[in-house]
């Protein structure tokens, strides 16, 4: 557009037949020249504004290729993240379960003594039908155990107290037979004497012949004073039937020594 202007008063210089004066020329030819160093200059900033772009160009390729660098490694920090992040829950899910199986394994081992030690608690609290039913649970469930003689001398003496005698008699039979080196010999040996004694059906002669075990035994225990107590009271009859057979012997001999005398 400016050119255009330029050109216009020149154009109608000439059509006017060359009239314009040399002053005009010159000023024309200012015009030009300086619209040509306006050309030039803009030419030249042209020129450095295209360094720039491809500077810039350059610059934003060197960015984005820094970006894809940058998001690479983004996304590979992310991928060791959830590795670790998964390394570090199956690191916690096997800590929990070693944990878990470890109280397993301790409430399997206390278990034995809880439910002997809840049965021992009921029955010196005169619980016996909780006591018998936690007594036999354990010898169900832990026939071996440490506890196992306690066990079966406990539940004879719940079964005694009730009374049961047929039940506390095998209780304590069984201690005798399984645990002959037991502390509660005596004891049990008694008191399978004294169930014997109580049945429907007495077995006397087999429970005077435990409590003679005990007062042979373990002649100083208070069970052999409670035993001599028991043989007086179930032998005496054998013993008198013996002195009377003794004397009636004595008696026979004397009399025939008498009569060969005699003779």
């Amino acid at each position: 557009m400016r050119l255009l202007k330029l050109f216009l008063p020149l154009s109608v210089i000439l059509l006017s037949g060359c009239v314009a004066t040399q002053q005009d020329v010159l000023q024309v030819q200012s015009q030009m020249d300086n619209l040509s160093e306006t050309i030039s200059s803009m030419q030249k900033n042209q020129a450095e504004l295209a360094v720039k772009m491809e500077d810039l160009s350059r610059d934003l390729n060197a960015s984005s290729e820094s970006m894809k660098d940058i998001s690479s490694q983004m996304t590979k920090l992310s991928e060791q993240l959830d590795n670790l992040d998964n390394a570090m829950n199956k690191r916690v899910n096997a800590i929990g379960q070693t944990i878990k199986k470890q109280q397993e394994s301790v409430e399997n081992a206390l278990l034995p003594s809880r439910i002997y030690n809840e049965a021992y608690a009921a029955f010196q609290k005169d619980n016996f039908d909780e006591a018998i039913t936690g007594f036999k649970q354990y010898l169900v469930d832990y026939p071996g155990g440490e506890l196992t003689e306690g066990a079966y001398y406990f539940l004879g003496e719940s079964l005694y107290l009730k009374t049961e005698w047929a039940q506390a008699a095998w209780s304590y039979a069984s201690m005798l037979e399984k645990f002959p080196k037991s502390g509660r010999i005596a004891a049990a040996r008694l008191k399978y004497a004294q169930c014997l004694l109580k049945m429907p059906a007495p077995k006397t002669d087999e429970a005077v012949k435990y409590l003679k075990s005990v007062v042979r035994d373990y002649p100083t225990s208070p069970e052999a004073e409670t035993a001599k107590a028991q043989l007086a009271k179930y032998a005496p009859e054998k013993k008198d039937a013996s002195r009377t057979s003794s004397k009636k012997a004595a008696k026979t001999g004397q009399s025939s020594g008498a009569k060969k005398t005699s003779k």
